[in-house]
């Protein structure tokens, strides 16, 4: 029994008190997963009797486990909450539980709540996107937050009303955004807006394509400088990492891999062990747009994620390379995350720069190698662009080429 990793064998009366209710039967399979999830043993124990007292409570109600829902555990926590409370962390504890249940169908799901007229606008929309159009989930997510408020302004608790929709309300909603917004925004939001208004004809929800009156938004090309730090900088950040701990190996490994790679701060969360050729000396990236690139793993970077898997990763079943030092130890959920471990390291290093994110890294290894003498179409080839002109921005940190063709100063020294 997996349970025994928890609890001594040579306790029979807990180990049978643990199998009792309608949960009993799935004690050991939980128990397996915190195992898997390199739960300590303190922890691992604490959530087991929880599982345990609340299959008890159950069976005293002479409640099944298709009874155990959101509303049953309301009961529960209010029952402990009269008698003995419940400890920091045991709510999340026993709704991780409810989730695992669910998800290996142990008890049923709850039967899905209809959607809103402005849910099922969004659904209707994402599945169109997803499916004529082949955008990616994350694209599909920036759209629907970008879209949130002309959806909230347009469909109401009675539906929507498109053939109503005019080019004099679109334009409205447009500038009452480009009063309190950046051009960077307004471009995204034009792009969200204009594909949906094209939807609309596409269903024949509008006569006219609203999204010709969408104004472009004035932008100068290339009109800012690529935020990076210097290379003593990128030293000091490296050397704020405690590597003498656990955390500390795991936040220097991602910080070199972004400072030796570029990689995106999404590449490194979903880096998988699956994903490293030790003898070849490679990774296999997820890369943007649902790509596979293919990169050299440098010894320094192989090094630091070998220290960190050997003395630093916690013992998990996750495949992911990098993980949550808290329990449960799983992967990334979000970019979001890598930038954080950035954003830290950064402020321990006293480096001050106005963009403190992951992508910070990614442009100071692009202004590296154009210093070092690389063409921007080799930068373009390592940062994995689409588009030469997207590295050509990097041309304007090349100050001793910059110098070669500036014009004197009218009526000054040369």
């Amino acid at each position: 029994m997996t349970t025994t990793a928890y609890f001594s064998p040579a306790r029979p009366t807990i180990l049978h008190r643990l199998h009792e209710g309608p949960l009993g039967p799935y004690i050991d399979e939980y128990a397996t997963r915190l195992v898997g999830q390199g739960l300590a043993q303190s922890t691992g124990t604490r959530t087991l009797r929880l599982i345990a007292h609340l299959s008890r409570w159950l069976e005293r109600r002479g409640l099944e486990i298709d009874a155990l829902d959101e509303s049953a555990l309301d009961r529960y926590r209010r029952y402990r909450a009269r008698t003995r409370r419940l400890g920091f962390g045991d709510p999340i504890a026993l709704r991780r539980f409810l989730v695992w249940a669910r998800d290996v169908d142990i008890c049923r799901c709850p039967p899905s709540a209809p959607l809103s007229p402005h849910e099922q606008v969004q659904a209707d929309f994402n599945n169109y996107l997803s499916q004529e159009i082949g955008l990616a989930p994350r694209t599909l997510e920036h759209y629907a937050t970008l879209l949130e408020g002309f959806l909230r302004e347009h469909v109401g608790s009675d539906g929507p009303r498109w053939s109503t929709l005019n080019a004099v309300e679109v334009l409205r909603f447009f500038r009452h955004h480009a009063r309190r917004r950046s051009p960077e925004y307004l471009q995204r939001l034009r792009t969200a807006l204009r594909s949906f208004l094209r939807y609309l004809q596409y269903r024949g929800e509008t006569q006219i394509d609203l999204s010709s009156c969408i104004p472009g938004v004035r932008r100068w090309r290339l009109s800012s400088v690529p935020r990076h730090i210097s290379t003593a900088q990128v030293r000091r950040t490296l050397g704020s990492c405690d590597r003498r701990t656990a955390v500390g190996k795991r936040d220097y490994a991602i910080l070199l891999v972004l400072a030796r790679l570029g990689l995106r701060a999404i590449e490194v969360a979903t880096l998988s062990l699956d994903d490293i050729d030790w003898e070849a000396g490679k990774l296999l990236l997820d890369a943007k747009g649902g790509e596979r690139a293919v990169m050299p793993l440098p010894t320094d970077v192989g090094e630091a994620i070998c220290n960190y898997l050997q003395d630093g990763r916690p013992r998990s079943d996750s495949r992911r390379v990098f993980l949550r030092h808290n329990a449960p130890h799983v992967g990334f959920v979000k970019s979001g995350s890598i930038s954080a471990i950035v954003k830290l390291a950064l402020q321990r290093a006293s480096v001050d720069v106005p963009f403190k994110g992951a992508h910070v890294l990614r442009h100071t290894l692009a202004t590296q190698m154009l210093n070092h003498g690389a063409s921007l179409r080799e930068i373009g080839h390592v940062l994995r662009h689409r588009r030469p002109d997207t590295t050509s921005i990097y041309a304007k940190v090349d100050l001793p080429a910059l110098r070669s063709v500036a014009l004197p100063w009218p009526e000054g020294t040369r």
